[in-house]
């Protein structure tokens, strides 16, 4: 919401800079026309010849040259720059995966009608809270390390995995079938992570899914994956 806001700012902004540029540019324009600047300069480069007043035209048009010049280049910075920034604000700043933003990008405008039926997994880690309040934020951002690399390594190249939260991952798998689902399911729900080789399991993880058929039924799949999962949290919790 914030950068569409910035965004619609900025556009207008160009606009209203674009329409200063032409009005003063036609009043310049009009302004010089009716003092006859070159014929005054042409006249008083004769009179104070010295003072070298005819080189001041193609001096001007070099410096426009130049000028157009830097623009181009400081232009392209910022669109580096631009790009960069974006790029940022879509990664995780720790495991510099997708982040939340990324994800929303990803199933508002870039699914494809190809990718459905979409399957969407959200992943719930638990232990991680407790384990970055006894042990620090340094061993809670390697084990989130440690975490997304070892559910990534069970992953295909067409499966997206990303933050969906503090401690909720979201997997994209657009149009697999039932078997891999299933078999995604089974092996992260079976990852355990310790803090130490040989150390009992401090994250263990829970695994749910949601099958979405149509573009128009995805948000209510989202709805549907939060809510499975918070059901599965809390038997979690009953049973340990």
């Amino acid at each position: 919401m914030i950068l569409d806001k910035l965004k619609q700012r900025i556009r207008r902004r160009f606009y209203t800079d674009l329409l200063f540029v032409v009005i003063t540019t036609a009043a310049v324009f009009a302004w010089l026309g009716n003092i006859d600047m070159l014929e005054l300069i042409y006249h008083y480069s004769r009179e104070y010849e010295s003072w070298e007043l005819d080189e001041l035209v193609p001096t001007g048009f070099y410096l426009i040259l130049a000028l157009c010049f830097f623009s181009i280049r400081r232009w392209r910075d910022v669109q580096t720059l631009s790009r960069l920034s974006e790029e940022q604000s879509l990664r995780h700043s720790i495991t510099r995966y997708p982040n939340r933003r990324a994800l929303d990008r990803l199933l508002v405008s870039k699914v494809r009608q190809s990718d459905f039926p979409l399957t969407l997994l959200m992943i719930d880690i638990i232990g991680l809270r407790q384990a970055t309040m006894n042990y620090g934020l340094s061993m809670g951002d390697e084990l989130l390390e440690k975490v997304m690399q070892q559910v990534s390594e069970r992953l295909h190249s067409n499966e997206l995995l990303g933050h969906w939260s503090s401690e909720q991952l979201m997997l994209f798998a657009p149009a697999i079938n039932d078997d891999r689902r299933r078999e995604l399911k089974q092996a992260i729900g079976n990852l355990s992570i310790s803090l130490s080789p040989e150390g009992p399991a401090d994250i263990h993880f829970i695994c749910v899914s949601v099958v979405v058929e149509s573009r128009a039924k995805l948000q209510l799949g989202l709805e549907q994956l939060e809510d499975a999962l918070y059901l599965s949290h809390a038997r979690y919790i009953r049973e340990a």
